[in-house]
C-alpha cells in the first residue's frame, strides 16, 4: 500500500478531530465538561499526528504500514474513534443543521453522557499510544482481545446519545451522510473565502486560553456589579474596564463572554462578537483584523452576509491581482455600523491598548457607542491617555477601586493552586500554614494576579515548609522586582543566550517556533554555518527552562513573552539600574541585532551556490535550515523597525545587495518568492511541502534596487543609486521596476529618491500596469497624490484597457476615486460628469441605468479584470508567475511551466512557438 493511502484515514480522523474541537469551543455552557472533552480530543489528535509523521518520515516504512493498517482495519480503533467523534459532532449540530455550524452552540450533553464519551475516547486512545511503539504484533493482539467489548460499549454509547431511538446502523448512515455533506466544499467555499478574507484571526483560541486560566468562582463579582448589570440591561451602552498590567483583565473579559453565551437562548435575536488583542501576536494587533473578525462573527450567527459586504469582497478579489491588498478600515467600519444598526449586537474587545494604530478603532467605538442603536460594547485596556481621551464619557470600572473583590478572587486562586499543584500537595500543608501563605501573598499582590502566579510558581519548587516560609519573608515588590529575581538567577554561562532570546521575543514581527528560535540562538557574528557545539548547547525544549516565568510556549509550539509587563520591564530604565542590568537593551538595539543575525544566516556558505536547482533540493534546504524562512521574510522589517543608523548593519545590507553576493541574493529571492502572491493568510504561512511547489517562482532578472525599494530600505536605495544602479530596470516577477515596487508598498520616501534620479512614473510592467494602476488597486491615496504630482498619467491603460480610475472604481476605493476624478484628463471627461456617481457604502451601489456610460464601463471593466483570472489555471492564480506562456494554438491559454506544461484551454503541450509573456 502506498504511503498516501496508508495515512489517508489518519489524516481524515485528524481533520474530524479539529472540527469537533472547533464545535466544542463554540458551544456555550458546561465549561468544565467542554474543557475535559476538548483536551481528550486534542490528545488523540496529537497521537494521530505523531503516527502520521512516523509513517511519513520513518525509514522502517513497512513496519509503520503494518501498524497503521492494523489501526484502520475492521476491528481497529480508528473506525470506532471516527464514530465517536461523528456522534459528538452530530449531537452538537442536531439543532439547526448546517446553519448551526456558524452559530453559537448550546452544550447538549449531560455530565453522565460526557463521562461515557470520555471513557470511549480513552479506550481507543490506549490503543493509539500502543501504536506509537510501532510493535505491530503487540498491537494486533491487543486489538483482537479488546475489539468485541469496545464495539459493544460504543454501540451502547451511540444508542444512548440518540435523541430519537434508532439503530446503530441508522445513526451511522446519518453520520456518514453528514460527514460527506460537510466534506463537500462546494457549498461552503464562498463562505469560507469571505470569512478568511475578513480576518485570519480565530478568537476562539484566545478565548479558550483565557478560560483555562480561570479558577471556578473567581470573577463572579463582576457579573453582579451594578455598572455591569446596567450595561447588560441597557439597550445601548458602552462599558470601559481598566486595570494595571497583570490585574486579570483578559480573564475577566473571558468570564463575561462565557456568561453571555450561557445566558443566550435560541430565540434570542442578540448576536455577540468578541476579540482579544495581544502584543505577542501581530495579527491580533491589526485594526483590520479586529473589525473584520467582529463582522465575520456577526455574519456567521446571522447565517448570511450583507449585500454591501459581498460586493466589497467581489471587488477586492475579482482581479486576483498581485497588487491587491485587503480593504481599508473605513470600509469595514461602515459595514460594521450597518450590521449594528439593524441587529442587537454585543461587542467585547480585550486589551485595546495592545492594538496598533488604534486611533481609528477608538473613533469607531466612540461612534458606535453614540449612534443610539441596540448595541452593547465592553472594552478593556490600561488607562492610557489616548484611550481616555476618546472613552472618558462612557461608564467605567476601575479595577483599582474594587480591591476587595480582587483580593477575594486572589484567595480563591491561591487555594486552588495549593490544592492542585503537585509540589504543594506533597507537602500536606497545615491549615495554619496555608493561611500564612494566603496572607503573605494577598498583602503584596496589589490586585496583580500575574504577580501571585509568579510567586506560587517559585515557591512550589521548594521541598520543605521551612524554605517556603523563608521565601515568603523576601517576596519581591511588584512585577519588576519579580523579573529581576528571575534574571539574576540565570547561570553566567547562559546569560548571552537568554539575552539574545529576549531580544528576539521583544521585537519579533512574527511568532517564532521552538525550532526557529533554537536555530537563531546558535547564530554568531560572521559565521558561515551553524557550529555544531553552539547548536547543541541547548535543545529546543530547554528554552523555556532558561527563562522561567518570563516566557511561555503556546499549544502551537510558538515561544512568546509571558506578559506585556515583561516587555515593558526589559525596555525600561528600571532594569538599567537593577542587578539584572546586563540584560538591558533598547528596542532599536534589539532590532539591529536581530537583523544582523538574519543577514548572517542568509549569507551561509550553503547559499553561495545560488538558488536550489529542483523542488526536492529546495525542500531539503528549508528542512535543513529551519530559520531560513523567518530570516528571509522578516530581516528587512527588523532593519526598518530599528529607527537608528547602524554602520555595521548598513554595510552588511549593502554587501548583501552587491554584485559579489549575487548568488546569495538570488537564493534569498527564491525563498521570498516561494510563498503565494495571492490568497488568504493561511496560504502565506503554508507548510514547507506547499512552498516547495513554488520553488521556481523567482524572477531571474531580479535586481537589488527593486527589492531594496520594495522593502523600503532607504539607505540601501540611496547607496545603490549612487553606485549607478539602473533606475528603470525590470526586477520583479511581472517585469516591474523599483519605482513600481516602492509605489505598491507605499514607500513614499523611496519613490521621491527614485523620481529625483529620473525614474519614469509612467513606466509599465509586463501587463502594462503603471505605478498609478497599482496605487489605485490598493487605494493608497498618499501614493496616488504623489504619483499625480510627479506626472503619472491618470488615463493610462493596462493590457486589458483599464485605467487607474477603472481599477479604483472596481475596488470601491472612494477617496482614491475622488483624487483620480479631480485629475482625469479630457479623454476621461468623455464619460460625462453627470453620469458619475461615486460609490459609498452609506448610499449603496451606484444607481445607474443600463444605458449609462458609467455602467457600460463598469460591466466592460469587470469582464477585463476577470479575464486574466479566467484564463489562468488555479495553480497560477494562487501562486507567483515565474515563466508565463501564451498558447500558440488557441491563443487563449496561459500557463506556468514551473507547475504545468500544457495549455489549460486546449490541452496541447507547450512548444517553441508559444509566446513567453515575462
Amino acid at each position: 500500500m502506498d504511503p498516501l493511502s496508508t495515512t489517508a484515514s489518519i489524516i481524515a480522523t485528524i481533520q474530524l478531530s479539529s472540527e469537533v474541537v472547533k464545535y466544542v469551543n463554540a458551544a456555550a455552557g458546561a465549561t468544565n465538561q467542554r474543557k475535559r472533552l476538548r483536551e481528550e480530543v486534542r490528545t488523540c489528535e496529537y497521537i494521530l499526528q505523531q503516527l502520521k509523521d512516523g509513517a511519513d518520515d520513518s525509514e522502517e516504512g513497512k513496519a509503520w504500514s503494518c501498524t497503521i493498517e492494523a489501526l484502520q482495519g475492521p476491528k481497529g480503533p480508528l473506525g470506532r474513534l471516527d464514530v465517536t467523534l461523528q456522534t459528538i459532532q452530530a449531537k452538537l449540530l442536531s439543532k439547526g443543521g448546517h446553519k448551526k455550524v456558524l452559530e453559537t452552540l448550546k452544550w447538549p450533553f449531560t455530565e453522565r453522557e460526557v463521562e461515557k464519551i470520555l471513557a470511549a475516547i480513552e479506550r481507543e486512545k490506549s490503543l493509539l499510544w500502543l501504536a506509537l511503539e510501532n510493535d505491530h504484533r503487540k498491537l494486533t493482539l491487543e486489538i483482537k482481545k479488546t475489539s468485541t467489548e469496545f464495539k459493544r460499549q460504543l454501540t451502547g454509547l451511540v444508542d444512548g446519545l440518540g435523541r430519537i431511538e434508532r439503530s446503530q446502523a441508522d445513526l451511522m448512515c446519518c453520520l456518514h451522510t453528514l460527514n460527506d455533506r460537510q466534506n463537500n466544499r462546494e457549498a461552503t467555499d464562498r463562505t469560507r473565502q469571505i470569512l478568511n478574507w475578513l480576518s485570519p484571526v480565530d478568537p476562539f483560541t484566545s478565548h479558550c486560553a483565557a478560560m483555562d486560566m480561570r479558577v471556578t468562582g473567581t470573577n463572579d463579582w463582576l457579573l453582579s456589579y451594578e455598572k455591569f448589570k446596567f450595561w447588560r440591561r441597557a439597550k445601548s451602552s458602552v462599558l470601559w474596564l481598566t486595570g494595571i498590567l497583570g490585574s486579570g483583565k483578559t480573564v475577566l473579559v473571558s468570564t463575561v463572554i462565557d456568561f453571555i453565551q450561557q445566558c443566550g437562548n435560541q430565540n434570542d435575536r442578540t448576536y455577540m462578537a468578541y476579540f482579544y488583542c495581544d502584543f505577542r501576536s501581530p495579527e491580533t494587533r491589526n485594526p483590520l483584523n479586529l473589525v473584520g473578525s467582529l463582522i465575520a462573527q456577526i455574519c456567521t450567527q446571522l447565517g448570511r452576509f450583507p449585500k454591501d459586504l459581498e460586493e466589497v469582497f467581489e471587488r477586492n478579489t475579482s482581479t486576483q491581482s498581485p497588487y491587491v491588498r485587503q480593504t481599508d478600515l473605513r470600509t469595514l467600519s461602515e459595514i460594521l455600523m450597518l450590521l449594528t444598526s439593524k441587529h442587537h449586537v454585543i461587542i467585547l474587545v480585550d486589551a485595546l491598548d495592545e492594538c496598533e494604530s488604534r486611533r481609528g478603532i477608538l473613533e469607531l467605538f466612540r461612534q458606535l457607542g453614540t449612534q443610539g442603536h441596540h448595541l452593547n460594547i465592553l472594552l478593556s485596556s490600561r488607562d492610557e491617555a489616548d484611550i481616555r481621551e476618546v472613552l472618558s464619557d462612557f461608564p467605567r470600572i476601575r479595577l483599582e477601586s474594587v480591591s476587595n473583590c480582587l483580593n477575594s478572587d486572589i484567595d480563591r486562586y491561591i487555594n486552588y493552586r495549593l490544592d492542585h499543584d503537585p509540589g504543594f500537595r506533597m507537602l500536606k500543608l497545615k491549615p495554619s500554614f496555608r493561611e500564612t501563605i494566603l496572607q503573605s501573598l494577598r498583602v503584596q499582590a496589589s490586585g496583580m494576579f500575574f504577580w501571585v502566579r509568579c510567586q506560587l510558581d517559585e515557591i512550589a519548587q521548594f521541598k520543605t515548609m521551612k524554605d517556603i516560609r523563608e521565601a515568603l519573608k523576601t517576596l519581591p515588590k511588584g512585577l519588576h522586582e519579580t523579573y529581576e529575581n528571575i534574571l539574576v538567577k540565570i547561570p553566567s554561562g547562559t546569560i548571552r543566550i537568554v539575552r539574545q532570546l529576549l531580544q528576539w521575543l521583544v521585537c519579533t514581527v512574527s511568532p517564532l517556533s521552538l525550532g526557529e528560535l533554537h536555530e537563531s540562538l546558535a547564530i554568531e557574528p560572521n559565521m558561515d554555518h551553524i557550529c555544531e557545539e553552539a547548536a547543541l548547547l541547548i535543545s529546543p525544549e530547554d528554552i523555556q527552562d532558561l527563562c522561567g516565568n518570563l516566557i511561555v510556549v503556546t499549544a502551537k509550539g510558538n515561544v512568546m513573552l509571558a506578559h506585556l509587563s515583561v516587555k515593558d520591564y526589559l525596555l525600561s530604565d528600571a532594569i538599567k539600574r537593577s542587578r539584572a542590568s546586563i540584560f538591558a537593551f533598547s528596542e532599536s538595539e534589539a532590532n539591529i541585532q536581530n537583523a544582523l543575525s538574519c543577514l548572517t544566516y542568509l549569507s551561509f556558505a550553503d547559499f553561495r551556490s545560488g538558488p536550489a536547482g529542483s523542488a526536492d533540493d529546495f525542500e531539503s534546504r528549508l528542512l535543513r535550515y529551519p530559520f531560513l524562512y523567518h530570516a528571509s521574510i522578516w530581516w528587512a522589517a527588523y532593519v526598518r523597525n530599528a529607527n537608528l543608523f547602524s554602520e555595521e548593519l548598513s554595510n552588511k545590507a549593502l554587501r548583501f545587495f552587491s554584485p559579489s553576493c549575487r548568488t546569495i541574493f538570488m537564493s534569498w529571492v527564491q525563498v521570498i518568492c516561494s510563498r503565494p502572491m495571492f490568497g488568504n493568510k493561511q496560504e502565506y504561512t503554508s507548510a514547507i511541502k506547499e512552498r516547495k511547489l513554488c520553488w521556481n517562482a523567482y524572477p531571474r532578472q531580479a535586481t537589488s534596487l527593486y527589492y531594496a525599494a520594495s522593502f523600503g530600505l532607504e539607505y540601501c536605495v540611496r547607496a545603490l543609486l549612487s553606485q549607478g544602479a539602473e533606475i528603470d530596470a525590470e526586477g520583479g516577477r511581472l517585469g516591474a521596476t523599483a519605482f513600481h515596487a516602492a509605489a505598491l508598498r507605499g514607500h513614499v520616501n523611496v519613490m521621491d529618491m527614485l523620481f529625483a534620479e529620473g525614474a519614469d512614473p509612467n513606466r509599465t510592467d509586463g501587463i502594462k500596469m503603471a505605478p498609478l494602476h497599482s496605487a489605485a488597486l490598493a487605494g493608497n491615496v498618499e501614493v496616488i497624490k504623489r504619483l499625480l504630482k510627479q506626472g503619472a498619467d491618470p488615463c493610462a491603460k493596462d493590457e486589458y484597457g483599464s485605467t487607474p480610475y477603472d481599477l479604483a472604481y472596481s475596488m470601491g476605493h472612494t477617496d482614491a476615486l475622488n483624487h483620480l476624478h479631480m485629475n482625469k484628463s479630457k479623454e476621461m471627461e468623455d464619460i460625462g460628469p453627470s453620469s458619475i456617481r461615486l460609490y459609498h457604502l452609506n448610499s449603496g451601489p451606484p444607481h445607474i441605468s443600463t444605458g449609462d456610460a458609467v455602467h457600460r464601463t463598469a460591466v466592460k471593466q469587470k469582464s477585463r479584470l476577470s479575464s486574466i483570472s479566467e484564463k489562468m489555471p488555479a495553480t497560477i492564480r494562487t501562486g507567483p508567475i515565474p515563466m508565463l506562456y501564451q498558447c500558440c494554438i488557441c491563443g487563449d491559454g496561459w500557463f506556468n511551466i514551473a507547475l504545468v506544461d500544457r495549455c489549460p484551454s486546449c490541452n496541447v503541450h507547450r512548444c517553441k512557438d508559444c509566446e513567453l509573456k515575462n
